[in-house]
């Protein structure tokens, strides 16, 4: 392990917020709880918007879907603070481990695809666009989408077998 890296474990390791985390019996799994329940708002809402955008459920006004990527958000907002404090509380689980990074790395892809859809298709959802008479662009993006969500809820459970 290189230097940096390890002065950046040993750095977390010793402050309050690691041991708060390690140490008390509630925490790490109130985090577990938090990190579940904001991957299935985050997960279970952009699977209503990309199917829908894809195609699926046609006589549901693609209008109507557009409310769940608030969900997506906030989702998005809990396991982002609740990812934090465990890669604080066990750095010397997360900051080695080669499934967490890949988990990093498709999140990172996954930021950017909805950052396009924001810019790209979701003007066209605004505009009452239905799926069939959107572009290419935005359904290879919906299921993009899919694809990446799908891959970080895989590799976020490969991190505690993969050392």
């Amino acid at each position: 392990m290189n230097n940096l890296l390890t002065w950046i474990i040993d750095t977390l390791n010793a402050t309050a917020l690691s041991d708060w985390v390690m140490n008390n019996a509630v925490v790490f799994p109130a985090l577990e709880i938090a990190h579940f329940l904001g991957l299935s708002l985050l997960f279970g809402s952009l699977l209503i918007v990309d199917l829908r955008v894809v195609g699926f459920a046609k006589t549901l006004p693609i209008r109507h879907v557009e409310k769940f990527i608030w969900w997506a958000i906030i989702g998005f907002g809990i396991n982002l603070i609740s990812g934090l404090l465990f890669v604080v509380g066990d750095s010397d689980r997360y900051l080695i481990n080669i499934a967490f990074w890949a988990k990093m790395g498709v999140i990172i892809l996954a930021g950017l695809n909805t950052l396009y859809f924001m810019k790209r298709t979701k003007p066209q959802l605004d505009a009452g666009l239905e799926s069939n008479q959107l572009t290419k662009s935005a359904h290879a993006i919906a299921w993009l989408s899919l694809i990446c969500w799908t891959a970080v809820i895989i590799l976020g459970r490969f991190i505690p077998y993969v050392e």
